[in-house]
């Protein structure tokens, strides 16, 4: 039973966040990914292609694969430095790591309580398909784990400040891309000394959670910061092509950001049918509206709009490129203000 509590506990250390005495991992020089300018990769045509072109073009693909290899790294060094800290920390007190935890951590776990378990499924039910009864017990298991986790974390990372801990692992560095991009909807001045584009995709809702942490950005660093929205329909996504041609039928008009954040605001919703009922809401000219849309003027502008975001590396959605610098996904605000302060920096 011990050994099974310590082995809990230790693999709950890859899910930690190790914190040096600074409050941070040491974030060396990135290891060169630039390629060789002189060196030939290719042939053809007597068109010679350089290691450079080519790590040029693969920039975003090596730097996920970096960026994989070094959380890889991060979590076996939590898990390592945890090891030693409690071995260190039960040794010191004359007792078993499994009795260490126990006295320390076990007795400081909160219990799940029913509000909890209220609170859990109210806020997931979306997704659960089956009343609160039937997801209990499941419910409580997971919230506890929860807590175990949170309790344990608390306590190694106690003892990693007193350790003085310090790691130095090579945090890749973002790659910044060269686009080249038509001409798109904008928020923000045109002048603005960062620029933020954002490939995205009307029914995907990570998209509909990343818009707002954009706007909050934008929000709080004013005229210094501005969005350019590019369409990036997913296949997979049936209503996604129509409602990016409809966004730009709205862009005609003038009212692009409001049917924008109509759409994401109703992303399961967006067939044609729902799409004019928005554009009427919004007090457009729905005889232009539907003569747009009929039209199938904006079809081509989306397709281009995907083959610039592909060229650029956009393999999933939501993808921003600040200043170039590519941060995917459906980030924490945190992440983006972070590349948007060192481009400020720079300034």
């Amino acid at each position: 039973m011990k050994k099974l509590i310590y082995s809990l506990f230790l693999g709950l250390s890859l899910t930690l966040s190790f914190i040096l005495s600074s409050g941070a991992y040491a974030d060396t020089s990135s290891v060169s990914c630039e390629g060789d300018p002189n060196k030939i990769a290719a042939e053809v045509f007597g068109r010679k292609i350089t290691e450079a072109e080519l790590h040029q073009a693969l920039s975003v693909d090596l730097y996920e694969l970096q960026s994989n290899i070094f959380e890889l790294k991060k979590r076996k060094i939590e898990e390592m430095v945890g090891k030693i800290v409690l071995e260190k920390e039960a040794a010191r007190r004359k007792m078993s790591v499994n009795e260490l935890l126990e006295r320390e951590v076990q007795r400081n776990v909160k219990k799940v309580s029913n509000k909890d378990i209220d609170k859990f499924y109210e806020q997931q039910k979306e997704h659960l398909k089956g009343t609160k009864e039937q997801y209990e017990e499941r419910i409580r298991n997971f919230l506890q784990n929860e807590h175990q986790k949170e309790a344990y974390e608390k306590y190694v990372e106690r003892l990693k400040k007193t350790a003085r801990a310090q790691v130095y692992l090579e945090k890749p560095e973002r790659p910044r891309v060269t686009l080249n991009l038509t001409p798109a909807p904008l928020k923000g001045g045109e002048n603005a000394k960062v620029k933020i584009v954002e490939f995205s995709d009307f029914e995907c809702p990570f998209c509909g959670g990343l818009t707002k942490t954009v706007d909050k950005v934008l929000k709080k660093y004013g005229r210094a910061v501005n969005l350019t929205f590019k369409a990036f329909p997913l296949s997979r996504h049936a209503n996604a092509v129509l409602a990016h041609q409809a966004s730009l039928c709205a862009h005609d008009q003038g009212k692009f950001w409001p049917f924008h954040d109509k759409l994401f605001e109703n992303q399961q919703n967006l067939q044609r049918a729902d799409l004019e009922k928005y554009a009427e809401n919004l007090k457009l000219d729905l005889a232009k509206f539907k003569q747009c849309l009929d039209s199938g003027e904006k079809f081509a502008k989306i397709q281009k709009e995907l083959l610039e975001g592909q060229e650029a590396g956009v393999r999933s959605t939501p993808t921003l490129f600040i200043n170039g610098k590519i941060v995917v996904g459906n980030v924490p605000q945190k992440a983006i203000e972070d590349v948007v302060n060192e481009e400020l920096a720079k300034k």
